[in-house]
């Protein structure tokens, strides 16, 4: 069974009919993504800014040989403002779907609602700093320090280091100078995972061509921006 998402639902949530001007700037990405060396599905990110505000919303999910051992789907919306070029979240909405379960969980309005289509929902503190995807894919340089969140819980991004360097990753894909920043991500109390982000130019905007997640003891996730879309 799929759940349809209405994006417009969070917009309404959050801000007024006209706040968005007619110069609204848009930008969509697509990445293609491997765990290890298997094929692990793609990456979709739509943004519109605008007078200091944007909106955010694109798809997720698994597929080729990685879905032998995993298979996730989802959806994602954010909404907020830029703040010193560092997006500031006002509302997140994520919709989640494995193999036997769903789940729904919107950040709003100074508390998170999590929804399970089997059970009834809950309601749990509106977790510190930005959703991690508006502050990945809307942040436009390395910055030292950040709170993220994934709707229910906050974790801190920590800067290690940044270089200029030029990406290579093939012709399908983003190919150019570019600025790798190495984040330090803790994920956990005792889990610490490496984050590094690639940012590049693609029409117009900085925007991050190349991430790589680094977990120990477990292959590397990554994702390359597809060119010539």
């Amino acid at each position: 069974m799929k759940c349809s998402i209405n994006y417009g639902v969070l917009i309404l949530l959050t801000f007024t009919p006209g706040v968005f001007a007619s110069d609204i700037d848009t930008h969509s990405l697509v990445y293609d993504a491997r765990v290890g060396f298997l094929s692990a599905g793609t990456l979709e990110v739509n943004m519109l800014l605008s007078d200091g505000r944007y909106e955010m919303f694109g798809d997720v999910g698994t597929s080729g040989a990685i879905e032998r051992f995993f298979r996730w789907r989802g959806k994602f919306a954010a909404v907020g403002f830029m703040v010193e070029e560092i997006p500031r979240t006002r509302a997140y909405l994520l919709f989640e779907e494995r193999k036997n379960s769903r789940k729904v969980t919107l950040a709003a309005h100074g508390k998170t609602t999590i929804h399970r289509p089997a059970g009834a929902s809950r309601e749990v503190q509106y977790p510190r700093g930005s959703d991690l995807m508006s502050v990945l894919f809307l942040t436009d340089h390395c910055f030292n320090s950040a709170w993220v969140h994934d709707g229910e819980d906050a974790y801190e991004v920590i800067l290690r280091t940044s270089r200029q360097t030029k990406v290579e990753q093939g012709r399908a894909y983003f190919r150019g100078p570019a600025e790798q920043c190495r984040y330090r991500f803790h994920y956990d109390k005792d889990e610490e995972r490496g984050l590094d982000v690639w940012l590049g130019l693609d029409a117009g905007r900085l925007v991050p061509v190349r991430l790589r997640v680094r977990v120990p003891f477990r292959p590397d996730a990554l994702l390359k921006l597809r060119s010539g879309r």
